[in-house]
């Protein structure tokens, strides 16, 4: 009997779970993709821009393990833009990441 009620828990739980996949998956706009970046004007002249920074770390060989170090800054048209580069660059430097933000002008 327990035995019956744990699978039957079991397969409650992972139909739940399935169920909420698919929502959880439509609302994850952040997909790795190429985004061009705009350099951002200085001064009133920025707009309606978002601005991306981003600071982090990985790891390189180069017959030794070594760390490569990147500190960017970059303006995007949308805030989607912004978050899929934030994305890329989380994937790219997963090592340490010490800032990652999309703010708005």
């Amino acid at each position: 009997m327990r035995m019956a009620t744990a699978l039957g828990l079991g397969l409650t739980i992972a139909l739940s779970l399935g169920a909420a996949l698919p929502a959880a998956a439509a609302s994850a706009a952040f997909i790795a993709r190429p985004t061009e970046p705009l350099a951002c004007p200085g001064g009133a002249a920025r707009g309606n821009l978002w601005q991306g920074y981003f600071h982090g770390r990985k790891e390189v060989d180069f017959g030794f393990m070594k760390y490569e170090d990147v500190a960017q800054r970059y303006c995007f048209r949308t805030e989607k833009l912004c978050r899929n580069w934030l994305y890329n660059m989380q994937s790219e430097y997963s090592e340490d990441v010490w800032s990652a933000v999309c703010t708005r002008d």
